[in-house]
């Protein structure tokens, strides 16, 4: 109830109309005040989430940034950008111990095969044990002992690479004395630099192990995106695609030496070719294709003679994979145009590179015109297991015609048949997964869970392989088989020590060692890939 001098004046118009005006401008305040709590509370909320989902960054003259995208498969190691805080230097590490990571994904495995292109797209979602460094706009990533300089959107990089591989190895038990060697040997002392920019990427890798040097990877290439697959086109110095141990560098294969079905089944022109290939890449599969002569250290130029061209051709399939186990299929081939000779033979090694004596001699005999080769591999992934079984023949065929004046006419239009199988097997006793590289289906570096450097164990494996020839289709060819058990101590993703024992059977009909003789070595090897 109003007041009486209330109750008086509201008979008047004009505070009549006051109150009014009161009344509104009150009911006004209100609805303003409800807007503002209404937008306090939604710009809280935004704070909220921006702060657990996003990163502030502040905005620096000339400069770009661009989100990082995270590696989903393994262990995250995130890096920072130039500008996302105060001018500085920036380092992040890693928290050991790391985990193991599904068969065939890229956190299984700490690099690209060191005898490939580094793909853009690819690097980048390899997780790095190292620090991550941002300095002055760049990304230094040292998980392989050299930091590669790279841009913060990965689109540019940049690295020195190399290896050094020391060997010793020790034989006995040969009937021949001058078998029974010891002996070093430096297996790779290489130097390199290699990058990318967008598409394009480029290696070029020079060897010194024989004290001088030896041009070794040097090409370049280029890869496309075309609906959810990757085409790369290389063109220069090659390494081939042949064999799942034929393929793998000489860096991270699991023994000192390759399987006899990659060392026995070689084209002419040996590992190396100057050409081009083609590689297409799907999600599990790809297929390279390779036209090559020989390398660019051959004295083919200066002499003014033709190349031993080769055709090659290499797939491989995974067909089945889970979080725990993987299978692989692969096929491969190539045909060879050899260039006339005075003859063909050849010496394949059976106990290591520190004894290149004790070896399965075939030849000399009549040159040959060609050949075509074919293998197939399956492989297997069970937890931190894995075998690998590998087969393949190369079908010889000899001239009719001699070029040149020779002794060896009894083969003259023949042909003749080389057969090759390895069978090996290994486990990872500190919980690895197995390196294998599914985009290409060869071997890699491991992920090493708990490295030396970090107070860990690093990585222990032990293999084993049996291998089996045949040459004794052809004239004066041979038959052999070895058998090698194997421990490999990974100290670091790219660095360790390898220690095999060989025992190897081998009936020569040709060469300085003619007979049935048996070996064994004792091989130790160092290590270190960066």
């Amino acid at each position: 109830m109003l007041p009486h001098y209330a109750q008086a004046a509201s008979g008047n118009p004009e505070v009549q109309e006051l109150m009014r005006i009161v009344k509104m401008q009150s009911q006004q305040m209100k609805m303003q005040s409800q807007q503002i709590h209404e937008l306090q509370t939604r710009l809280s909320k935004v704070e909220k989430k921006s702060d657990t989902k996003t990163v502030k960054v502040t905005s620096l003259p000339a400069a770009s940034h661009t989100a990082y995208a995270h590696v989903t498969s393994g262990p995250v190691e995130p890096v920072k950008f130039a500008g996302d805080t105060s001018p500085g230097i920036q380092t992040t590490t890693p928290v050991y111990p790391l985990k193991a990571a599904a068969p065939g994904s890229y956190a299984a495995v700490s690099s690209i095969p060191n005898n490939a292109s580094p793909v853009m797209g690819v690097t980048s979602q390899i997780p790095s044990s190292g620090s991550t460094t941002s300095v002055g706009g760049l990304v230094l990533k040292w998980g392989q002992g050299l930091p590669t300089f790279t841009t913060p959107d990965n689109a540019y990089s940049f690295r020195v690479r190399g290896r050094i591989l020391a060997d010793y190895g020790g034989s006995f038990g040969s009937r021949y004395s001058s078998l029974n060697v010891s002996r070093t040997l430096m297996r790779a002392a290489r130097l390199g630099v290699e990058g990318h920019a967008r598409q394009l990427s480029w290696v070029f890798e020079a060897d010194f192990s024989d004290n001088k040097p030896e041009l070794m990877s040097a090409f370049m290439m280029w890869s496309q995106k075309v609906q959810k697959k990757t085409l790369d086109l290389a063109l220069g110095n090659i390494f081939n695609e042949r064999s799942f141990d034929g393929t793998t560098g000489s860096a991270q294969t699991v023994f000192l030496d390759r399987d006899l079905v990659a060392t026995t089944l070689l084209p002419v022109r040996g590992w190396y070719g100057m050409g081009g290939m083609f590689k297409t890449i799907g999600k599990n599969w790809h297929v390279a294709a390779q036209i090559a002569g020989n390398n660019v250290n051959s004295s083919n130029a200066t002499n003014n003679i033709r190349d031993d061209m080769t055709y090659e051709i290499r797939s491989h399939y995974i067909p089945w994979r889970n979080n725990n186990a993987l299978i692989h299929l692969g096929i491969w081939g190539f045909y060879e145009d050899v260039k006339p000779a005075a003859n063909f033979s050849q010496s394949v090694r059976l106990l290591a590179r520190t004894n290149d004596a004790f070896a399965m001699q075939f030849g000399p005999t009549t040159p040959i015109s060609n050949s075509f080769a074919g293998g197939l591999e399956l492989f297997g992934i069970y937890k931190t297991g894995w075998a690998l079984i590998e087969y393949g023949a190369r079908h010889l065929q000899f001239r009719n015609t001699l070029p040149v004046a020779s002794s060896y006419t009894d083969k003259l239009g023949g042909s003749g048949t080389i057969q090759a199988l390895s069978l090996q097997t290994g486990l990872f006793l500190t919980g690895e997964t197995p390196n294998y590289f599914a985009r290409t289906g060869v071997w890699s570096s491991p992920r090493v869970l708990r490295p030396v450097t970090e107070g860990g164990w690093g990585a222990w494996e032990l293999a084993a392989r049996w291998d089996w020839a045949d040459s004794s289709n052809i004239p004066t060819g041979a038959r052999a088989w070895t058998a090698t058990v194997g421990v490999n101590w990974y100290l670091l993703n790219f660095a360790r020590i390898m220690v095999n024992y060989t025992h190897a059977d081998v009936t020569n009909r040709a060469g300085n060692y003619i007979g049935t003789n048996t070996g064994n070595t004792f091989g130790v090897r160092s290590g270190i890939t960066f």
